[in-house]
């Protein structure tokens, strides 16, 4: 088989193509995609052979109800969504530029970080460049690296979730992240005699981040160390509003940063139990994709964000006993 090069892809490859394919891995039903493209089926059906001809593989498998990609299909797909992510950026960014804006930033974080660092540092940021539009989404580490993978976003203030991940992503680590249990301030547990072991805690129900978060990888391996089985009693938000939120109102616990903790612990409706679940979180920092250039507003954003973090360092520590159980 004839190797391919880039040479040769770039003088064939159409973004119809690429078209085709995120929209047929979306649909997984030819009608449907050729419909979706104004197109007509046989016309899709040639594009799509075509590619699987170009390529040397088949890029979808024919099923009896579904066109489901296969291995090496997936790789291509994967790409393709990258370009055209890309490409809707570009429009936008020109249209914006056209028509007197500033450009655009999309920053996603996770909660340990939205609460003061990041925000500080958009705040420094908007000083510099008041007309600069900047999009901040909240959600777990693996969702966020997967948006910055297909270019849907520019930087992740989040953590590497498989050790695989230095292949795709640059990371700058910022602050590691102790994890505490909180309650409401009158909770059965804060008026207890003695602070309660990990087998009492799992009776109770919790609120927890999706199994895929690191934050809920540690709570379960404290479990598991301890031999002690999973809650069965959970609901699973990266909220921090709504864990917040459902605490005030119920007898749930939940597991959090301790940065997090630091403005509702202060407002005297919650209180932390003298108990430190496993290790503290991993660093999270920046990451950002391997081998790309970053735009003049996200390389500001980071350089606030060191100066943020190196002033925390230089501060003195706020006590770890301020509002927990003994």
């Amino acid at each position: 088989m004839e190797r391919l090069s880039s040479v040769s892809l770039c003088g064939w490859l159409r973004f119809k193509h690429l078209i085709l394919l995120t929209t047929l891995a979306q649909s997984r039903n030819m009608h449907a995609a050729a419909r979706a493209m104004h197109l007509s089926q046989p016309a899709a059906s040639k594009m799509l052979r075509d590619l699987e001809a170009y390529f040397g593989f088949a890029i979808f498998e024919r099923l009896p109800r579904a066109m489901q990609p296969t291995e090496l299909g997936e790789q291509v797909i994967r790409h393709a969504w990258r370009l055209v992510n890309d490409a809707d950026r570009l429009v936008s960014d020109i249209n914006d530029l056209r028509e007197g804006g500033y450009g655009q930033l999309l920053i996603g974080a996770i909660s340990a970080a939205a609460p003061e660092i990041l925000p500080a540092a958009i705040a420094r940021l908007k000083r510099q460049r008041p007309r600069l539009s900047i999009s901040l989404q909240e959600q777990t580490s693996d969702r966020l690296l997967a948006e910055l993978e297909y270019k849907r976003l520019d930087l992740v203030i989040g953590r590497l979730t498989h050790v695989s991940q230095h292949n795709l992503f640059d990371f700058e680590p910022l602050l590691d992240e102790p994890l505490r249990v909180v309650v409401r301030h009158d909770h059965p547990l804060v008026l207890g005699a003695e602070a309660p072991d990990l087998a009492t805690l799992s009776r109770w129900p919790w609120i927890l981040h999706p199994l895929t978060s690191p934050m809920r990888g540690v709570f379960e391996a404290a479990l598991a160390e301890e031999g002690v089985v999973s809650p069965n009693d959970v609901v699973e938000t990266t909220s921090i509003q709504a864990t917040l939120q459902l605490l005030q109102t119920s007898d749930m616990l939940a597991v959090l940063p301790r940065s997090v903790l630091r403005r509702p612990l202060e407002s005297g409706q919650y209180v932390i139990l003298d108990r430190v679940i496993g290790k503290p979180l991993d660093y999270y920092g920046i990451i950002s994709r391997r081998g790309e250039p970053l735009s003049p507003a996200a390389q500001e954003l980071i350089d606030h964000l060191r100066d943020l973090v190196g002033s925390l360092a230089e501060a003195p520590a706020v006590p770890d006993d301020v509002n927990a159980r003994k």
